[in-house]
């Protein structure tokens, strides 16, 4: 999730505005009253245990629960047998959030109003209190962006879209294509961006990523937008259009052009976000904007056009739907004689048809690897 000035960020049942954390080092967040106050873990880590809150001597029955159901019954059968259970109702619970208390105190409250807490066993009630911590949370852990952590992220919130990119199958792919500080590469990305955005990490400032996109803008490359680069680093991502290779690019009506150029592409991310105040911009703004846009668009294509014309090192294909070996007959020629090209895709029957285009122009080393990931669970023998 990308945050924005004036924008309310809504992450489970916690909503806070994004002006709160503007100005404050990534880490761990305390939401009150609609707005994010950075903690101390450590200091968490001492006032209330290690992992969960600390259990606690409570006084009551040494009944089993059924007993205390039992009782409870007896006393009044018109209440829900898991309301009685709990001495603290939905609205004391309530009164006690308006109020500004933490998790952590909540918790301890509806540990002490159980009746059924203290017949538990010492397992139940751990799991007891990680139910009611997770439900009642009101913290957020707010990290710096990195490869690693968007690779992560994307793979577990939506593999498919990513073409199922394992972390250590991103990095294989920068290895094999030889990317370090100066290459000049190309890339053809239809996994969020998320090849472009480690390239263009890994160049670190110096050498280009030209990134080659259909249409008019490069689209749906949530990933290189969300690693937040600085100028000097962000410089060496060059979006060029496949059109504009092939000699097909036509000039597009102006009102056309503005209405990409505005479109913005947020495919990667799900997240609910509000903002406050709409923005207003006047005609000039936009325009002023759009031709800004357009000029640094057109300046980088211009760009990596030139460099491909001088010959690039290295070729990395990661499709999801594309014939790679259409990519291959557009920019293989453009690579240098000791150039490398990366093919990676999530069906071997594209991957082939690339294997024997690339053998029948006369390519070497060139093979073939499927990389396997299982998941094995090591249960120590007794």
């Amino acid at each position: 999730m990308r945050l924005s000035p004036k924008q309310k960020v809504l992450i489970e049942k916690l909503k806070f505005e994004a002006d709160s954390v503007f100005g404050h080092p990534f880490g761990l967040f305390e939401v009150s009253s609609g707005r994010a106050v950075p903690v101390c873990a450590s200091q968490l880590v001492q006032d209330e245990g290690v992992g969960d809150i600390e259990l606690r001597d409570v006084n009551g029955s040494a009944d089993s629960e059924s007993t205390v159901l039992e009782e409870c019954n007896q006393e009044n059968p018109e209440v829900n047998p898991a309301q009685a259970l709990q001495k603290l109702s939905q609205e004391d619970v309530l009164s006690l959030k308006g109020q500004g208390i933490s998790a952590g105190e909540l918790v301890s409250k509806l540990v002490e109003g159980s009746k059924s807490f203290s017949s538990r066993t010492e397992y139940a009630k751990s799991k007891y209190i990680r139910r009611k911590t997770k439900k009642h949370s009101d913290r957020v852990l707010i990290l710096k962006p990195t490869i690693r952590l968007l690779s992560r992220s994307y793979y577990m919130k939506d593999c498919i879209r990513v073409s199922n990119l394992r972390v250590d199958q991103l990095g294989m792919i920068l290895q094999l294509a030889a990317i370090h500080h100066g290459k000049n590469c190309v890339v053809f990305d239809q996994v969020l961006g998320l090849v472009s955005a480690a390239v263009v990490d890994r160049l670190g400032g110096q050498g280009s990523c030209i990134h080659l996109h259909r249409g008019l803008i490069a689209q749906s490359i949530p990933c290189v937008h969300s690693m937040n680069f600085t100028e000097e680093i962000f410089s060496t991502f060059l979006p060029v259009r496949i059109a504009s290779i092939l000699g097909t690019a036509k000039q597009e009506d102006d009102q056309k052009e503005n209405a990409a150029e505005d479109e913005v592409v947020e495919e990667g991310d799900g997240d609910v976000a509000e903002t406050e105040h709409p923005i207003a911009f006047t005609p000039q703004a936009v325009e002023g904007t759009s031709a800004a846009r357009k000029a640094d668009r057109l300046a980088r294509e211009k760009r990596g056009l030139s460099l491909l014309d001088e010959g690039v090192d290295s070729l990395i294909i990661a499709t999801r739907t594309v014939d790679p070996v259409s990519v291959l007959e557009v920019i293989f020629s453009k690579l240098r004689p000791s150039g490398s090209v990366v093919i990676y895709g999530p069906h071997i029957e594209p991957i082939l048809d690339a294997h024997r285009w690339l053998m029948d122009h006369d390519c070497v080393n060139v093979r073939l690897s499927e990389q396997m990931f299982r998941i094995h669970q090591l249960v120590p023998y007794i």
